[in-house]
């Protein structure tokens, strides 16, 4: 079963992200001087991320309950591990100096598997979120945290902590989202619906086109 407004969620996330390569990749070749790293443009990219990892823990509620498909999680798990490992390869030989070592889609990959664990000990899952967020804003233990231990840098560095509170949230909130009536009678539009189903392929396939494109015209200017 698929949601309506996931799809929509999810295929606008996909517009965002390519929107936001296009922009840091004409920044990399040197085509554009905006500052990345304050303001919109470092807000934006947390909010693509944020709105796939909500996704993926709304969706688990259609797919692990009352009880976790072992099955669904294995295939998934293993199609995630693949994915990481080609961009993990990718921008090891390409960009070493910033290679990605855990992403988006290695934060998706644990985040969905930990998030099949907890998704019917609801309790719980709301308990681990609190603490997350009390954790990260009380206490500090943000993600700056987290870097400073980690201390590499990456050109996508998404750790599992903090950021499995959003799966969490996505967990909690996805029974509640899916029993209101718009929500549940949503149905994407085609174009979204169709970058909503294939948002993996998508995210493997746009930076190599993006890029290499960006990579031509700079060429030619």
């Amino acid at each position: 079963m698929r949601a309506g407004y996931l799809d929509c969620l999810r295929g606008i996330a996909v517009i965002w992200m390519i929107i936001f390569h296009s922009c840091y990749d004409m920044k990399m070749l040197g085509m554009i001087n905006w500052n990345f790293s304050q303001g919109f443009w470092y807000a934006f990219p947390r909010v693509i991320a944020f709105t796939f990892l909500f996704c993926v823990g709304a969706a688990l509620n259609y797919i692990h309950r009352p009880k976790i498909n072992w099955k669904n999680l294995s295939k998934r798990s293993l199609k995630l591990i693949i994915s990481a490992a080609v961009v993990s390869l990718g921008t090891y030989f390409i960009f070493p100096q910033q290679w990605i070592f855990f992403g988006t889609l290695h934060c998706i990959l644990i985040g969905s598997i930990l998030g099949a664990l907890v998704v019917n000990y609801r309790n719980f899952a709301f308990i681990l979120l609190i603490v997350i967020l009390i954790l990260q804003y009380a206490v500090g233990w943000d993600i700056k945290w987290v870097s400073s231990i980690v201390q590499r840098p990456s050109m996508d560095f998404i750790p599992i902590y903090p950021w499995f509170w959003a799966v969490l949230l996505g967990i909690l909130l996805g029974p509640y989202l899916s029993k209101i009536r718009q929500l549940e009678e949503l149905k994407a539009p085609p174009f979204l619906k169709l970058l909503g189903t294939h948002s993996l392929k998508i995210y493997l396939a746009h930076q190599p086109i993006i890029y290499g494109t960006l990579w031509v015209i700079s060429s030619l200017i």
